[in-house]
């Protein structure tokens, strides 16, 4: 009998212990950057990387996002790229991303890096932005996607429109 109580109750602890351990290996539950007006652009790199770390992609590369100046692509705002990083514990800081021989690496395993790029971000109001996001992989560049922020009193509502530049 002594026996039995002990074995349920280390099953028990065991069982608290390791509840606790899975509490703390999974990223913390952070409020959505959609519902913050003051950081449309913000709000757009968290849709987009969490459209993308929501696939069902089995291997992932080392993946980065950026915004470009117009000649080459840049880190977002140190404070941003944190904020990102604590949502997407797989999301790299931008400087282990490297564009080597017009292939982006990763620059400590030298493997192919995925770089997300956002660009091009105005508002016309506080209540309406746009922005345009691809995504480069090795050599490969996708086609750009040109992304409506609309403010719809609580949070941001995301159009993505597909077409190419220069379609009507």
């Amino acid at each position: 009998m002594k026996r039995l109580i002990a074995a349920c109750v280390a099953l028990s602890l065991g069982g608290c212990t390791s509840a606790d351990k899975e509490a703390s290996d999974s990223p913390p539950r952070l409020p959505p950057l959609d519902s913050e007006i003051e950081m449309p652009q913000l709000a757009l790199a968290d849709h987009v990387l969490g459209t993308y770390f929501a696939s069902d992609v089995a291997m992932r590369p080392t993946v980065c996002i950026a915004t470009t100046d117009g000649r080459e692509e840049v880190a977002l705002e140190q404070g941003w790229e944190r904020e990102l990083m604590a949502r997407y514990p797989a999301l790299a800081p931008f400087s282990r991303c490297a564009l080597l021989d017009g292939v982006w690496q990763d620059a400590e395993t030298g493997e192919p890096a995925m770089v997300f790029s956002l660009h091009s971000f105005t508002c016309t109001t506080a209540n309406s932005c746009s922005g345009f996001g691809q995504y480069m992989f090795g050599q490969t560049t996708s086609p750009t996607s040109r992304y409506k922020l609309d403010w719809g009193g609580k949070r941001w509502n995301f159009t993505r429109d597909d077409r190419l530049l220069g379609e009507p």
